[in-house]
Parts: structure tokens; C-alpha cells; sequence
């Protein structure tokens, strides 16, 4: 009667059964039947191993179980699987563990082929040696049970030793196994008494690790006999292997020798991925050097590594590093190159909560790497966090002494633009610090912040554009840094959306005409570009007034999208694509003022922050006068776009049906040359040259018979000159042109 009202106990079992695996690899090997399980409360995955005897389990099945339990819940090893929890019943048997799968199913499921896939089994197959080590040395116990069946692999790419079934002392007779098909791994000696005196405490779990080797690169072992033939066994370990699966137990290896000798150049546990992965798990106990060398070089080692190990191993083990170990920005490289693989949510979470914690740190060093990579990370995070933990760290950069972090805080923003409100970016941004900006003692800096103040203006406050970017730009059209001044020019085309007919008329025409006259060559084309694009869209709508409605769409506009232009706005498109200045202190030949190169960045060997102290120093001392133009300043005229002719060639549309891809790369790689900006009007002036206007046409023919005009002289005094030379006869002697004279 009592037993009516009984509660089951396994229905405190905190765990759900979801769909089972491993059912061909476990089949007649195993008392266990597994199952993917999840938490009933937390979601926490989990694997579920049941013995219960509505699957046919009987009461010595239920025992052995039982026993493996107990055994698991008092071994704690990194390669043994991890209890969570049970719970054991007269009917059943239930084992929450670390989420795994079998070891067949593993390899069977792997993509990967070469050099990851053996260097990945070479980590697994290290991993059960030293396992296996552990019990025979360390703990003293026979694990009696070695083969695929009983190696589990978890999400991280571990091997891990469960089927704990038959654990014994290491000195005492290996338990009689209840399941036949079990029978094949035996070592030859338990059928043959007369070689028991010859067992040692290992001879059993090394024949075991054999027969694992074996069916690594074999499939299934069918029977002992099969153990005679290599196979597809790797010649590196063939010798190992033999010397495992040996008839005389006395001479079969102790795993701790194996693990030594395999791991000695060139052993078969000596590759990339084994020495990565030993290093991260005992990173506590290296030097501050050894760190800085292991993380300058991981980002290449990854190559080498399967994505699932790089996923959930050598992350987790980075963040570790980076939480306890002091490994600070040092991390950043390879945790941003294992990033590209995860998943929005997966970033988010594992990846964000480093790089926020980063940017409040008061390294310099991790600063810079941060905003130098910061196109890589953006797009996961989302605008809440934007604005409430990464900008307000972000925000002192603005402020900074060095020039280096300034310089990468202005050019930052055009990634975080789209994610900042109105309260980040136009009032603190650009009314408090771009304002400032723009005359910054250092030239790059000054022209940076231009050149994105016209890319991220689409963003802002209609408000704030009238209030702020024609103010900014007729000011950078009076700096003495030849850059700024095309920047300017540039920009006030790029922005010409957001002007009123009215305000192109009375003020931005006003203040572009003064630079026609400047001393510069390269700023007064850019400046007869720009005006003849502005004086042609006025002269269009003065043709037909019914365009003015669409020409001024825009410049009340909220939305940050872009629409795209009709033909009449095909002259600013160059503009749109205008690159940063690509700033140097490095070099000599540099302009008289200047930032340090955008493409520098910090020895990865040392955890100092970048230190160009010195070379600013040498810069400063240096006049802002009007430098000229010098071909290695990172601004000549070949450095901005493409040809004209090529230019014309592709753009055969109106050249704003892409928004970001117009802007163009943010920076150029210090290896290739950087795009011409000037050139980038090209479509404007093809747009320019090819109409029927008589007045300009006749102007751009009177320009062109000028220049070949004066190249002719300029010829004809050159050969004059050679000829002079050329009569010469020798050096002139003394009195000569007095005698000339007289």
C-alpha cells in the first residue's frame, strides 16, 4: 500500500533526457546508454549516462554502474570526464556529465583534413596517455577498460576517460568483464596464468592504450588478431604502438615514459597545437617574457588548429589568461581571430565583457590595440553598450597627450557612429571634441578629424550639422597644413546634401572661392572642382526650379541611410570615398607637421604602450608654416583614388547606390600605396567637361592651350641651356670672360 504512494526518486533527477547518442559506438561494450541532457532550471548542457532496467539493464549491470559512479565521483583529473551529479535507485542508475560525445562519432563528424586533424588526434591521443599515467602512477588504480568506447570527447576537443566500470588497485587482478564483446581487449596474459608473474601495474592500461591507437586510425577493433596489422597507424608511432600491444607484459612501457619520450623532438606528441595547448594550461606558472613571445606568435600557430579546439579550448583558456594571469591586451590578436568563428550571442558573451574591461584599463598599449582593431569587434556590440560602457572609456582618447591615441580615437568613431545616440555623438563628439579637434597642434590629427567629421555627418542631428560642419570646414580651409585644406574641400563636397540652396549660395560658395588663390597647386584644382560642382548644381535648378525640392531633401533628414543621388550629384561622388591622411613621425621627408603613421602599432613583444614621446617632441619644435608638398608625406596626389580614365570607365552608374562601400577603406596598409585624392572627383569633372556650356568649355581650352604653351617654352630653354653647356671646351681660365669683354 505504502509503495502506491511512493514517489519515484529519479524524478528528482534535475536533468532533462533530450536525444540520445553514441547508440554504435556504446552498443555490447558499455551499461551505459547516453543521452544529450539540459538543466531543468539553468539550461545548463549536460550529458546523461543511464543505466535503467527498462532498457533491459540487469542487477549486475546496475552494480557495476553503480561502482563506475562512485569511482567517477572522486577522480579529478583534466582527462577524465567530470561529474555533476547523480542519482541511483533500485532500477536505475542516472550520471549528469560534462557535455561529450563519443569518441567515434568525434572523428567520424571531424572536417578537417592534414596537418590539423593529425595534430588534433596526436592531442587527443596525448591526452588518455597522461590520464592513464595519472591512475597507474598517481592514484594507484587499474583502469582495466581502455578502447574507443570508453574515451569521451567534450565541446573544448578534449579525450576524456570514462568507462570506469572495472577500476581496481594497480596491483590487484583485473575484474571479469560482464560484457562479452569486451573480452577482445584483453591483454594475452589473462588467458595465459603462466604470465601473470610478468604483469606489471600498467602492462594492462598500456595493452588497453594500444588497442585505442589502433582503432583511432582503424575503425572498430573486430578482433586481437587485428592488432598484428598497422594499418593506417602514423610511422612516427609505430615503434610506440608496438612496444604497447607487446606479448611479454614486463616490457610494455609505463604511460609517464611514453608521454616523456613522445614529447621529445621529433616524438609524435611534439607539434604546434600540443605545445599551445600545454603552455595556455600552465600560463600561471610562465614568465612575463615567455607570455609575450607565446601570444605574439598564436595568432599564426591557429592555422594549425582545429576550430572546434580553438572555440572551446584555447578561448576559454585565453579569457582565463586574461582574468587571472595578467596577459592583458597581449590576448587581443588571436581572441579576435578565433571571434570571426563564433556566433553574435557566443561573442557577446565570452568575447564583449574582455574588450569592455580592456578599454577601462589605463594601458596605453591596450588602448591603441583596441582602437586599431575595433572594426573587428563593432558589429557584435550592441548600441546599449556602446553608449554605456565602451564610449565613456573611449571618450578620454580625445583628450589624450599622445597623438598616436588621439589620432585612433578621432578615426574610431566611424565605426561606432551608427551605434551612438544623439547625446554621444553630437554633443560630446563633435560639439565638445571635434570642434577642438580641428585645431590640434598636430596636422594629421587636424585633417583626420575632418576627413571623418564629412563621413559620419550623415548621422548626426540636422541641428547639429547646421550648427557645426561648414564652421569646421571654412575653418580647416585657413589651416596652414596643406592636407587639412583639401580635407576641407573634400568634405564640404561630401556633405553637399545637407545644404540649403540659400546657404550654397550666400555661404558656401563664399567661403570656397578664397581657396582658388591658395598657395598650393593641389588645393586650388581641388577648389575650382568643388565651386564648379556647387555652381553646377545651382545653375540646375535655376534651368528647372522643380529640382529644388529634391536637392534639399536631405538636409533636414534624421535618417542615417543614405539615399541615393540623382545624376546632378554624380560630382561629389569622389569626395564620398576620400581616405584618412595616412600621418608619419618616422620619416624625414615628412611634412612639416604630423601624427605617427596610422599603420604603426606596437612591438607585440613588449607590454609597454607605444612611446613616439620623442618624435613628437622633434615635431613640435618645427614652425606651422605652409609646408610644400612632399612625395612621402602620405598625401600625394597619386595617393588618394583611381585614375580618371579608370575612374570613368567603371562608374557607370551615379555612383551612390552603396553607402559604406563608398567611403572607402578607413586605412590603407602601409605596404600598398594609399588611393589619390584628388582624383577622386574624377566623376565630377568628366561630368563637368562634357557639357555644352560654351563659357567653361572655352575656358577649359584656354587653360589647356596655356599649359603646352609653357611646356614649349620650357623646352626651348632647356635645349638653349644644353646647347651653352655643350660649346663649352674645358674648364674657363682665368681672365677669360674678361677678355670675352674686352
Amino acid at each position: 500500500m505504502w509503495g502506491l504512494f511512493s514517489k519515484d526518486p529519479s524524478k528528482d533527477f534535475p536533468y532533462d533526457f533530450q536525444d540520445q547518442v553514441g547508440q554504435t559506438q556504446l552498443s555490447n561494450k558499455s551499461v551505459w546508454q547516453l543521452y544529450n541532457g539540459k538543466h531543468k532550471s539553468t539550461g545548463e548542457e549536460v550529458s546523461v549516462f543511464s543505466c535503467d532496467v527498462k532498457d533491459g539493464a540487469s542487477d549486475v549491470q546496475l552494480d557495476v554502474a553503480r561502482s563506475a559512479v562512485k569511482r567517477l565521483k572522486t577522480l579529478k583529473h583534466p582527462s577524465i570526464l567530470t561529474y555533476i551529479s547523480s542519482i541511483e535507485t533500485d532500477k536505475c542508475v542516472l550520471l549528469a556529465t560534462e557535455r561529450v560525445t563519443t569518441l567515434g562519432e568525434c572523428l567520424d563528424s571531424m572536417v578537417d583534413r592534414g596537418p590539423k586533424r593529425d595534430f588534433y588526434i596526436a592531442w587527443g591521443l596525448f591526452q588518455v596517455t597522461r590520464g592513464i599515467a595519472f591512475l597507474t602512477n598517481d592514484a594507484k588504480l587499474k583502469h582495466s577498460n581502455i578502447h574507443a568506447s570508453s574515451v569521451f570527447v567534450n565541446k573544448g576537443g578534449d579525450w576524456k576517460i570514462s568507462g570506469l566500470e572495472y577500476v581496481c588497485s594497480a596491483h590487484q587482478d583485473s575484474p571479469i568483464k560482464i560484457l562479452p564483446a569486451l573480452e577482445r581487449y584483453d591483454p594475452p596474459e589473462k588467458k595465459d596464468p603462466s604470465k601473470q608473474q610478468f604483469t606489471t601495474a600498467w602492462s594492462t592500461d598500456t595493452w588497453g592504450l594500444g588497442c585505442l591507437i589502433w582503432e583511432v586510425f582503424n575503425g572498430a577493433l573486430r578482433s586481437m588478431d587485428n592488432l598484428g596489422t598497422l594499418g593506417d597507424i602514423p610511422k612516427a608511432l609505430c615503434p610506440v604502438y608496438k612496444e604497447c600491444v607487446g606479448a611479454n607484459p614486463k616490457k610494455r612501457p609505463n604511460p609517464d615514459e611514453l608521454v616523456t619520450k613522445l614529447r621529445r623532438s621529433p616524438g609524435y606528441f611534439k607539434n604546434d597545437l600540443i605545445d599551445t595547448l600545454i603552455f595556455l594550461e600552465e600560463i600561471q606558472f610562465k614568465e612575463d617574457g615567455e607570455k609575450t613571445r607565446f601570444f605574439s606568435s598564436l595568432s599564426a600557430q591557429l592555422d594549425n588548429c582545429p576550430d572546434s579546439v580553438a572555440r572551446g579550448k584555447i578561448l576559454p583558456l585565453l579569457i582565463n589568461a586574461f582574468e587571472y594571469s595578467n596577459a592583458g591586451s597581449s590576448i587581443l590578436n588571436p581572441v579576435f581571430k578565433i571571434g570571426k568563428t563564433l556566433e553574435s550571442q557566443e561573442y557577446q558573451e565570452r568575447i564583449i565583457p574582455c574588450i569592455v574591461k580592456l578599454f577601462s584599463s589605463n594601458d596605453r598599449n591596450a588602448r591603441f590595440k583596441l582602437l586599431s582593431q575595433i572594426e573587428q569587434f563593432v558589429g557584435h556590440l550592441s548600441s546599449k553598450i556602446v553608449n554605456d560602457q565602451v564610449f565613456p572609456k573611449i571618450e578620454s582618447g580625445f583628450l589624450d597627450s599622445e597623438p598616436l591615441i588621439r589620432e585612433k580615437t578621432v578615426i574610431s568613431m566611424i565605426h561606432l557612429a551608427p551605434k551612438l545616440n544623439y547625446s554621444n555623438l553630437d554633443e560630446v563628439v563633435i560639439l565638445k571634441h571635434f570642434t577642438r579637434l580641428v585645431r590640434d597642434e598636430q596636422g594629421g590629427i587636424r585633417t583626420n578629424t575632418i576627413v571623418c567629421l564629412g563621413k559620419i555627418a550623415r548621422y548626426l542631428h540636422p541641428k547639429t550639422r547646421q550648427q557645426s560642419l561648414l564652421s569646421c570646414f571654412s575653418r580647416s580651409l585657413k589651416d596652414p597644413f596643406p592636407p587639412s585644406r583639401i580635407a576641407a574641400l573634400n568634405a564640404i563636397a561630401a556633405t553637399q546634401q545637407y545644404y540649403t540652396l540659400a546657404e550654397t549660395s550666400g555661404r558656401v560658395l563664399p567661403v570656397l572661392c578664397p581657396a582658388t588663390g591658395d598657395p598650393e597647386k593641389a588645393v586650388r584644382d581641388q577648389a575650382f572642382k568643388v565651386i564648379r560642382g556647387f555652381l553646377s548644381k545651382m545653375e540646375k535648378v535655376s534651368e528647372d526650379p522643380s529640382l529644388k525640392e529634391e536637392m534639399e531633401k536631405e538636409v533636414g533628414s534624421t535618417s542615417p541611410v543614405a539615399a541615393a543621388a540623382a545624376g546632378w550629384a554624380n560630382w561629389a561622388v569622389g569626395a564620398v570615398t576620400a581616405k584618412f591622411y595616412k600621418s608619419s613621425l618616422s620619416s624625414t621627408a615628412a611634412s612639416k607637421e604630423g601624427t605617427p603613421a596610422l599603420e604603426s602599432k606596437p612591438d607585440p613583444t613588449t607590454a609597454a604602450g607605444p612611446k613616439p614621446s620623442d618624435q613628437v617632441a622633434a615635431q613640435r619644435e618645427k614652425k606651422e608654416s605652409s609646408p610644400q608638398p612632399n612625395k612621402n608625406d602620405g598625401w600625394g596626389l597619386d595617393d588618394w583614388a583611381e585614375p580618371e580614365c579608370e575612374k570613368a570607365a567603371e562608374n557607370t552608374n551615379d555612383g551612390w547606390d552603396n553607402d559604406d562601400g563608398d567611403w572607402g577603406d578607413i586605412e590603407t596598409p602601409a605596404s600598398s600605396k594609399a588611393e589619390d585624392f584628388s582624383n577622386d572627383w574624377s566623376s565630377f569633372e568628366s561630368s563637368v567637361t562634357s557639357r555644352s556650356h560654351d563659357a567653361f568649355s572655352d575656358l577649359s581650352s584656354k587653360k589647356e592651350e596655356d599649359r603646352k604653351r609653357n611646356e614649349e617654352k620650357k623646352l626651348e630653354r632647356q635645349k638653349a641651356i644644353q646647347a651653352k653647356r655643350a660649346a663649352k671646351k674645358g674648364p674657363m681660365k682665368l681672365g677669360a670672360k674678361k677678355a670675352a669683354f674686352d
